[in-house]
């Protein structure tokens, strides 16, 4: 399986790259403080774009 990410734990989610053949961006992974049972438990953002 190809890895299209690699990310490092910070205080309220994740940090790190994803790169793939459309798309290469530094982003963070944002935990979502009252998720909803559905709901994701993180928002996926690169500086003002939300990918989640």
């Amino acid at each position: 399986m190809a890895t299209i990410g690699t990310f490092t734990s910070t205080g309220n989610g994740f940090s790190g790259a994803i790169k793939t053949l459309n798309l290469n961006v530094k982003a963070k992974l944002i935990r979502v403080e009252n998720p909803s049972d559905k709901g994701p438990h993180f928002r996926i953002y690169s500086g003002n774009v939300d990918y989640a």
